[in-house]
């Protein structure tokens, strides 16, 4: 070989455009994972949104027909656990699996005052980099018990 042979740049854009694709290849699968990521997300917060809001639909039924609505009027407990993991379970069930939260977790119901608390969680779902590892997105979402003055 002469030293002409290894200042040829032949091939040199071969190697250029097969860098090229990678580049691009790289940014379409990070762009592909994040949006399913931002999705299941989002998915994932209307689902413990409303069941926030069911839940803060539970209240003390005998104040409730005591006192009529009224600030005196509070949550049950016991009411607010079943309308939540209920509400869930039928938002699970009518869902097909295209558009459905598979490996739906209730992690936490709980109450503060008037404030009811959910957090539910489910396993991240990547279309290309699954194999990194288990990721779980948790999400928590409170809904509050109001009313207002009638007149």
């Amino acid at each position: 070989m002469t030293v002409a042979d290894f200042r040829s740049d032949r091939g040199s854009v071969l190697v250029l455009g097969l860098g090229a694709v990678v580049v691009c290849l790289l940014a379409l699968v990070v762009g592909v994972d994040a949006s399913a990521a931002f999705l299941q997300r989002r998915a994932l917060v209307a689902l413990a949104d409303a069941s926030a809001i069911a839940g803060a639909q539970g209240i003390d039924l005998d104040t409730y027909y005591r006192e009529g609505a009224s600030a005196s009027t509070g949550l049950d407990s016991r009411a607010v656990v079943h309308r939540v993991a209920s509400f869930l379970a039928a938002a699970h069930a009518s869902t097909d699996s295209a558009s459905g939260v598979e490996g739906l977790r209730l992690e936490q119901v709980s109450m503060e005052d008037r404030t009811v608390v959910v957090r539910i969680s489910a396993p991240l779902r990547l279309p290309f980099l699954s194999a990194l590892g288990d990721q779980d997105i948790t999400v928590e979402s409170r809904a509050r018990l109001a009313y207002r003055a009638a007149g």
